[in-house]
Parts: C-alpha cells; sequence; structure tokens
C-alpha cells in the first residue's frame, strides 16, 4: 500500500513539474532544457569515463559542457539583449504603416485588423519571426487604427 502511495506522488509531482514547464516561455523553457540535457550529458559522460569507457564518455561529457555553455550564455539572459533594429525615435506616418500592413489608403478597419493578422501569423517571435519586425506591424496596426478614429 505504501509503494501505492509514494507512485501516486511521484506522478502528482511529474504532473505538477510538466504543468510549471507548459507555462514557460519558448526561450527560457529552451534554456531549461538545455540545462538539463547537458547536466545528463556530462554525468553520464564522466560516470562512463570513470568505469572505463574513456572512448564513449569524453564526446559525451564534452557535448554536455557544450550544451550548458549555450544555456548559460544563452542571448537575452542575465540582462543582454538579442540585436534587433534598434528602437524607432519618432512616431511612424501612416504612408509607412500602409506600407508595411500592405493595404490601400482608404482600408477600412477590418481590412486593416486582417492584414495585421496574417503578418503576425508570419512574423509573432513564438512562430519563428522577429521581436523587431512583429513590434513594427503592431505599431503599424496602430497608426492606421487610430488615424481612422480621428
Amino acid at each position: 500500500m505504501a509503494g501505492f502511495a509514494l507512485g501516486i506522488l511521484a506522478l502528482a509531482g511529474f504532473l505538477a513539474v510538466g504543468w510549471w514547464f507548459s507555462r514557460q516561455k519558448t526561450a527560457h523553457a529552451s534554456r531549461i532544457v538545455r540545462m538539463l540535457l547537458g547536466g545528463g550529458a556530462l554525468l553520464a559522460g564522466v560516470m562512463l569515463a570513470l568505469r572505463g569507457a574513456m572512448p564513449l564518455g569524453i564526446p559525451i561529457g564534452l557535448f554536455g559542457l557544450g550544451m550548458l555553455g549555450i544555456a548559460i550564455n544563452a542571448p537575452g539572459q542575465n540582462g543582454s539583449q538579442r540585436p534587433g533594429p534598434p528602437p524607432t525615435t519618432g512616431a511612424m506616418s501612416l504612408a509607412d504603416a500602409r506600407e508595411i500592413l500592405g493595404v490601400s489608403a482608404d482600408a477600412t478597419r477590418e481590412e486593416i485588423r486582417h492584414a495585421h493578422r496574417q503578418l503576425m501569423k508570419k512574423l509573432h517571435p513564438d512562430t519563428g519571426g522577429s521581436a523587431g519586425l512583429a513590434r513594427q506591424v503592431q505599431e503599424a496596426r496602430d497608426v492606421l487604427l487610430a488615424a481612422l478614429d480621428d
């Protein structure tokens, strides 16, 4: 009976960790995976080398060190920022906003929103796009919608 209760407790723990991990941002989750993978590979490499399997243990250990190095020096960590376009210094013009979204001068609110959605599907950082480009698309939408309200 104690084994069953321990198993239920372990399952609840794994589910809690899985839920927590699913709530992490993509960059943070990949860093966690790299650290776990790197630490495990380093430990396995050291254990294999100590048990006499040097030709196998050394490359696995080096792989682990590399993964840990990537995780520790990942861009965006420790206050560093990813390289990207410089921040805009002024307000975006209506012509620039129309060009970015690819809409005409007489575009309706719905056409602007549709163009924005289509571009964000391609350019959002979560789908492999650039954060800088996504910000430009957001700003273009905001400028055009504000112009319609005026």
